[in-house]
Parts: C-alpha cells; sequence; structure tokens
C-alpha cells in the first residue's frame, strides 16, 4: 500500500476567508470595502481572491487580489 500524499499548504486562523465575507482591500491607491466571491489558497501562503466592489463610483466592479495575512494580531490597533 503506498503512502497517502500530504497537502503541502497550510493556512493560519488569520489567514482563513470565504465566500461571502466582506473585507477591506487597497485598491489603485484607496481603500474599499468588497465582497468576497472565492478565495483559493496558494502555496506561499497567500490567497488568490474574486472580489466584488461595495461602495463608491466602482461599486458592482469585479476585481482580482492576492491577498496577504497581516504579521500583526487581530484586533491590535494600527
Amino acid at each position: 500500500m503506498g503512502r497517502t500524499k500530504e497537502s503541502g499548504i497550510c493556512m493560519s486562523g488569520g489567514q482563513l476567508i470565504a465566500s461571502g465575507d466582506v473585507i477591506r482591500v487597497m485598491d489603485q491607491g484607496s481603500v474599499v470595502e468588497c465582497r468576497v466571491l472565492s478565495c483559493l489558497a496558494t502555496e506561499d501562503g497567500a490567497c488568490l481572491a474574486s472580489l466584488e466592489i461595495l461602495s463608491g463610483e466602482r461599486k458592482g466592479e469585479k476585481i482580482s487580489a492576492t491577498l496577504r495575512a497581516s504579521d500583526e494580531p487581530a484586533g491590535k490597533p494600527r
């Protein structure tokens, strides 16, 4: 019997997002609020996400982004 292949992708809790979550990202130099349409983890710990902009003049536009977790713990003020 052969060995089972172990997954090489491991995500920390700060990186876990799902379809339907609302997040804020930098896009073209400004912060925009977006809804996550889909998200895939990559081997380097980032996520490839499809997002829909929820506010401003670009409302409804769909964008793609590479998301990386912050080194700061959640809830810590900047």
